[in-house]
Order: structure tokens, then C-alpha cells, then sequence
């Protein structure tokens, strides 16, 4: 009984002790277990806190394409909401074909058939619409019996990349097509001045095929000097930078071919050569010099016949009127004093159409000078109307001259040329007006301290101008319309030999016409004063633009050297407004031809010009044994320091950029007068 109840009490202190044991277990798995679910949830914590900033995010989807969870920063980067349920692959992928392979991709993860995992691109729809490019990064999670259970994926965001590579290889091939549409070849020349691509339409229309030298020297594949010219203006472009242009041929007489090359610097070891064919320009240009020349010819021809005749006609037509003024002092009868004064309105008539055919052919061919004086302003006019006066006083038409008090007395101009505008039209109004008035108006339009312009408004009743007709009205050789050539009789020049001597008088002329009421011709002129006289205070603008009037003040023979055709020009307007003539050439060696024959005192230098640029012209001027040494101002587009400090460290007296402004020429052109009078002992 001892031993069982000994028995007993062991077997319950042992089952005490294994159900403490066990409690202990199980308190420690719980504690275990708790701490795992702690360590979960931080790493989950983490997890979600290193996405939410990530522009990257985590998905996982199942067999069907459906994707039933994702980080929640899903929502920030494309706007849908993670507790808004699983999304199915077809719900937000585009049509892009990027994504055509994406369930055959699927289909083989789940299946583990691929032997390495590699990200692809996925183009989505975000819940705005709005398409991204994704590159996705993706592995399987196996189950416990080795079975793919879903599959996890890491996205990356990289529309911006995507697009700015579409938007890259669109402009490249924006370019190749504009490329290919060139007709002109292009080549590519390295620094050892070897062919080292090209890009041309018709290999077989080139006088040499690209594809045969590509890899030689240039002056190896274009034959004789043109290679070493070549050569030449490839160098300056690498050392320069600046864009060179050269023209060359190749062929001789019916196969002779020209072009033009410019040579664009790429970067340090590569130029780009664009090869255009000019032949059809430089055809063009010879047949219109031979035209030119053939117009010309004939026009001097013309013009020569037209002097030779008027002087051969007025010498015995002064004898005729001298005759016939001598013969109107005898005593004759009324009849015979009637057929006298028809004889001598006639002879005047003949005789003032030979002077405007005289005047006309004078104009046409340029040798109409004119010449500057000083002279009365009111006394030209008093004997202009005194002409005429007698004429209209015959006819019963009142003349009247109102002139404005403050139109200078004294000015200086052309006087002859002015009398002879003034006459002509007095002469036309007194011609076309049966009865009434004609009055001559004289006021001031504009007035410097050196400079008047004057409008000059004739008046009349006459028959008046078609409104149609007045378009033509100072073309030559026209009449408002037969009848009056008949009636009246003319050759149709006097209003056009006036609308040229206005415009010699730096003038307009226009009129205003009504049939039966009259005409009123207006015409200005500008003069220059004869003493300093103040500027209108209302006309401040004008007064600041006589200022721009320098060449009286700073007399200086000028000479433009500029190959740009359109610069020459700009160049030439803005010296003429300041009051120089400049002399032109369009290229180094003619500056090198002009400095034999003529003395300048300034040169406006062109940098950058063919055959010869500025700084080869600079050394040879400046080698040249002259008397005086001309002032030589640099012009270029090179606007940086370095380039000025070029220029001039080669004997340049001064720099100016382009494009060129008025006032910087002006300054220059002050500053160079004063330095050469002030340098003069």
C-alpha cells in the first residue's frame, strides 16, 4: 500500500512538472509569436514607409492577370486606390505594342518556363487617363508543394525617359528626312582633311563618287590648285570657326559646271562641306549681262540719237526765231501781223518740245549734273512768273505768288533745275486754263538748322484731270487723251522730266485734279540753308535726324569693302544719309585695286570675304607704300573679345560688329576724322 501510494504522488509531482514545462513552452511561443508579429508589422511599416517615398511600387498578381495587392503608394503615383479591389491587367494596360506580349509573359512566369528573369516595359493607363511607361521587374513566390502562387513585381516610372527617347529619335528622324530631301551633296571632312562620310542623291551625277575617295586627302581626289584652294578654306574654318564660302568649276566650254561650297565647322575634328550646283545661276547671270549689256547699248544709242537730233534741229530753229522776231519789229498789216504771231506760237511750241526731248535724253543717260548755288529764293520766282505772265494776261487769267514769312529768303540747291520745274507746270496750268486764276503757294514743311524742305503748290481753274488719267500722269510720252494732244499738242515729257528734277531735288510730287473745277500740283524740294538758323521746336525728330548730316562738317573719301550683297546695301544708305559717296567693292583684291588708283582716308573692312579676308587685305594695305595710311575700321560678326583684340592686335584702327547700327558707324566715322586731322602736323 506504501509503495502505491509512494507510486502515486511521483506520478502526480511528474505530470505537475510536464504541465509546468508545457505552460512554459507555451508562454514562450507566444512570446515568440508575438514578437514575430511585431517584427512583421515593423518590416511591413518599413516596407510601406520606404515606398510611400519611392517613386517606384510593389504589386502582386495572381494567375488570371488580376492584381490584388499593391504599396500604397499606388495611389500617389497613378491615382487608384489600394482598398478599391483587385484590378485586372486589361483594366489598365494600353494599346501600345509594348504590352502585345504581356499574357504570353504571364502565362510562361506561372508556368516557370524562362531561363533568366529580365524587366520589360508596360505601357498603363493612371485613373486620370493619363499613359505611363513602366519597366518592370518581376519573380514568382512558389508555394509549399513548389507551384507558383503569384507573382511579385517592382515598377519603375520612367515616362519622362520614354518620351524624351520618342521625341530624340523623332527629331533624328525629322533630320535624316531633311537630310535625304537636300538635293545638294554633303560631305564630312576630318581634321586630317580626309573624306570621312557623305550624304548625296545621285552618286553617279558627281563629277568624283563619294563612295570611290572616301578616306583620302582632298587635294588626292580634286585635282589640280582647286584641291590646295580647297585645302586652304577648310583650314580657316577649323581655326576660325567662321563659315567659308568658295565658288569653283569643274568641266570646260558646253560641260562646264559651277558651284558653290560652304565649309561649317562641326566641332574640333570635323567640318561639314555643302556642295551646291550654281551652273543655271551663272548661266543666268552671263545671259543677263549680256542683256544688260544690249540694254544699255541700246539705250545710249537712243540717247545719243535724241541729243545728236535736238541739237541738230535747234540750231536752224534759233534762226527761225530770231528771223521771226526780227520780222514781228517791221511794219506789217494786221493780216501779216496775225500770221507773224501764228508763226511764233508755233516756232515756241517746235522749240520747247526739243528742249524737253533734249532734257529727257539728258536725264535717261545721267549726264544731267547737278550743280549748287546760292541764290534768292523770291527772285526765281518773280522771274518764273514773269515768263508766263504775258501769256496769261493774253488769255485773261489772273497770276498771284503768296509765299509764307517764314520761308527763308536765301537757301542752296539746284537754282536752274528749280526754274525749270516751276516753269513747266506755271507753263501747263496757263496752257490748260481758258478763265479764272493760277496761284503759286510757297510755305516751309520742315525746317533744321541746316536744312528747309519747301512745298511748292500750284493752283488752277483749268479743264481739269480724269481721275482715272492722273495714275500715268508723269509717265512719259502719255496725254490724258487724244484730244488734248490735238488741241494743245506736247510730247507727253514735261511732267516726267519734272517728277525726275524733283526727285534731283530730293522731292515728291503728286496732284489732285477735278474735270471742270482744275488741278493743284505739289511738289517739295530740300534745300540747305544759307546760315545757321534754329530748328522748329515742334518738329524736335527732324532736327535730331539733320544731325545724322555729317559729311559737310567731316568731309572724308570713304571706301566700303563688303561681298554681302544685302549689307553692301544697308551699309551704303546709312552713308549716304550721313552725306558720304562711298566707293564699293565686294571683295579683298579689288580694296588692294582701288588703293593704286585713288587716295581714301577711311576703309570700312568686311572681315570675312572670299579670295581674300579682311586681315590678308589689313597686312597688305598696311605693307603698301601710300602717302597717307587710311584709317581701316573692321567690320564682322564676331562680336567677342578675343576677336576684337585680334583685330586690331593685326593694325585695325578700330572695330565695329555686325549687325550694324547708324549712330556706332557715325561715332566711328567722327572719331576717325578727328584722329586724322589731329595726327596731321
Amino acid at each position: 500500500m506504501t509503495y502505491a501510494l509512494i507510486f502515486a504522488g511521483a506520478l502526480i509531482i511528474f505530470l505537475a512538472v510536464l504541465l509546468f514545462i508545457e505552460r512554459n513552452r507555451k508562454n514562450r511561443l507566444e512570446q515568440e509569436n508575438e514578437i514575430i508579429t511585431k517584427r512583421k508589422d515593423s518590416l511591413r511599416q518599413s516596407w510601406e514607409l520606404l515606398m510611400g517615398h519611392s517613386s517606384d511600387f510593389y504589386f502582386r498578381y495572381n494567375k488570371n492577370g488580376e492584381v490584388h495587392y499593391t504599396s500604397s503608394n499606388v495611389e500617389r503615383l497613378l491615382g487608384y486606390k489600394k482598398e478599391g479591389g483587385p484590378l485586372h491587367f486589361r483594366q489598365f494596360i494600353t494599346e501600345n505594342p509594348v504590352n502585345q506580349n504581356l499574357y504570353h509573359h504571364i502565362e510562361k512566369l506561372f508556368n516557370l518556363e524562362f531561363d533568366e528573369l529580365k524587366p520589360y516595359f508596360l505601357e498603363i493607363k493612371d485613373g486620370n487617363g493619363e499613359t505611363h511607361m513602366l519597366e518592370v521587374y518581376e519573380t514568382p513566390q512558389l508555394d509549399s508543394e513548389g507551384n507558383v502562387d503569384y507573382i511579385n513585381g517592382i515598377a519603375r516610372d520612367l515616362t519622362s525617359v520614354y518620351k524624351a527617347q520618342q521625341e530624340l529619335k523623332e527629331s533624328e528622324r525629322q533630320q535624316l528626312l531633311v537630310l535625304d530631301s537636300i538635293p545638294d551633296p554633303m560631305f564630312t571632312i576630318n581634321r586630317d582633311l580626309c573624306y570621312s562620310d557623305y550624304q548625296v542623291v545621285k552618286e553617279d551625277d558627281l563629277w568624283f563618287k563619294p563612295s570611290e575617295f572616301i578616306g583620302k586627302r582632298v587635294k588626292d581626289v580634286v585635282p589640280e590648285q582647286k584641291g590646295i584652294y580647297f585645302e586652304e578654306a577648310i583650314q580657316k574654318t577649323f581655326e576660325s570657326g567662321q563659315v567659308q564660302t568658295l565658288e569653283y568649276d569643274f568641266g570646260e566650254g558646253d560641260e562646264q559646271e559651277f558651284f558653290e561650297g560652304r565649309i561649317i565647322k562641326l566641332d574640333e575634328e570635323r567640318v561639314l562641306v555643302i556642295s551646291r550646283d550654281i551652273t543655271p545661276q551663272k548661266k543666268l547671270e552671263r545671259e543677263l549681262r549680256k542683256a544688260k549689256s544690249a540694254a544699255e547699248s541700246a539705250a545710249q544709242a537712243k540717247s545719243n540719237f535724241l541729243a545728236t537730233m535736238s541739237h541738230e534741229i535747234r540750231t536752224p530753229m534759233n534762226g527761225v526765231v530770231g528771223m521771226i522776231s526780227l520780222l514781228a519789229e517791221t511794219d506789217l498789216n494786221e493780216e501779216q501781223k496775225e500770221f507773224v504771231e501764228t508763226i511764233q506760237s508755233s516756232s515756241d511750241t517746235l522749240l520747247r518740245i526739243i528742249n524737253d526731248i533734249l532734257d529727257y535724253s539728258r536725264i535717261e543717260s545721267g549726264k544731267l549734273a547737278f550743280e549748287e548755288s546760292l541764290f534768292y529764293l523770291k527772285k526765281v520766282i518773280d522771274d518764273s512768273i514773269g515768263l508766263i505772265k504775258f501769256e496769261a494776261q493774253r488769255k485773261g487769267i489772273l497770276m498771284n505768288a503768296v509765299v509764307d514769312e517764314d520761308v527763308p529768303n536765301f537757301i542752296r540747291t539746284d537754282r536752274g533745275r528749280l526754274r525749270q520745274v516751276l516753269l513747266n507746270l506755271l507753263s501747263n496750268a496757263v496752257k490748260f486754263t481758258e478763265h479764272g486764276s493760277i496761284v503759286l503757294r510757297v510755305s516751309v514743311e520742315r525746317l533744321t538748322d541746316k536744312n528747309v524742305n519747301l512745298l511748292f503748290k500750284i493752283k488752277d481753274t483749268g479743264i481739269g484731270i480724269p481721275k482715272d488719267k492722273l495714275q500715268g500722269l508723269f509717265r512719259e510720252f502719255i496725254q490724258v487723251d487724244s484730244s488734248h494732244t490735238r488741241k494743245f499738242g506736247g510730247t507727253g515729257l514735261g511732267l516726267a522730266i519734272v517728277k525726275k528734277l524733283v526727285k534731283m531735288l530730293n522731292g515728291k510730287i503728286s496732284v489732285e485734279s477735278e474735270v471742270g473745277v482744275g488741278s493743284v500740283f505739289t511738289f517739295s524740294i530740300r534745300a540747305k540753308l544759307a546760315s545757321k538758323m534754329p530748328a522748329k521746336p515742334e518738329d524736335q525728330a527732324e532736327e535730331e535726324a539733320q544731325q545724322d548730316f555729317i559729311g559737310e562738317d567731316y568731309p572724308m573719301r570713304v571706301l566700303m569693302a563688303e561681298d554681302n550683297s544685302v549689307n553692301r546695301k544697308l551699309t551704303t544708305l546709312f552713308l549716304e544719309r550721313m552725306g558720304y559717296v562711298p566707293e564699293v567693292v565686294s571683295d579683298g583684291l579689288d580694296v588692294i585695286k582701288k588703293l593704286k588708283t585713288k587716295t581714301f582716308d577711311v576703309i570700312l573692312l568686311d572681315i570675312a570675304m572670299p579670295q581674300m579676308d579682311g586681315y590678308e587685305v589689313l597686312k597688305l594695305v598696311r605693307q603698301m607704300d601710300l602717302e597717307n595710311q587710311p584709317r581701316v575700321i573692321g567690320v564682322s560678326a564676331n562680336a567677342f573679345k578675343g576677336d576684337i583684340e585680334k583685330g586690331m592686335s593685326l593694325g585695325l584702327d578700330d572695330y565695329l560688329v555686325k549687325p550694324l547700327r547708324f549712330n556706332e558707324l557715325k561715332e566711328k566715322l567722327i572719331a576717325s576724322y578727328k584722329t586724322i586731322h589731329n595726327s596731321k602736323p
